[in-house]
């Protein structure tokens, strides 16, 4: 069987990336799962674009979820580069999305694909331009969908007519 550190039934889906049965260091950050700025200090805790996490959840508790804007920003600026330009790249709201996180995404240049009313919302709280923004999935409501086209999203995508 095929693992990565994500977990043994993940590492069936891709083939090519190397490696057989568990990793030999467990405690290795693997860039393809976390940060490409995670660390770990000389304790072997667990540093965050520089910050203990140790320290995070002392002052913010747990659970606790970190997002490093700078992994975040040059993954995105990767998928860019890989696609011809901002334009041709689209991130999934469902992925995670909070107005931060929007607003990264407006700042870049990238276009937003949401499946809800909440994430237009937040899609509209973060100023992201609506003709930027992609509405799919089913089962859209009517206020949702007018809500689309009242704010200007640029594509609203149909997947049946039920």
């Amino acid at each position: 069987m095929r693992t990565h550190p994500a977990g043994p039934r993940s590492g069936e889906l891709h083939p090519d990336r190397p490696g057989h049965g568990a990793p030999t260091d467990l405690n290795r950050l693997d860039p393809l799962v976390w940060p490409r700025g995670a660390t770990r200090n000389q304790d072997g805790a667990l540093n965050l674009a520089g910050l203990d996490a140790r320290d995070l959840t002392a002052r913010h508790g747990t659970p606790l979820m970190v997002i490093d804007e700078a992994d975040f920003r040059s993954r995105c600026q990767d998928f860019a580069d890989a696609f011809g330009g901002a334009a041709s790249v689209h991130y999934a709201g469902k992925a995670f999305l909070c107005t931060e996180i929007a607003r990264w995404i407006r700042d870049d240049g990238l276009f937003l694909d949401v499946c809800s009313g909440g994430e237009l919302a937040v899609a509209i709280r973060a100023g992201m331009p609506g003709s930027r923004i992609g509405m799919h999935g089913n089962n859209k409501s009517l206020a949702e969908l007018e809500a689309a086209v009242d704010y200007g999203v640029g594509r609203i995508i149909v997947d049946s007519f039920e």
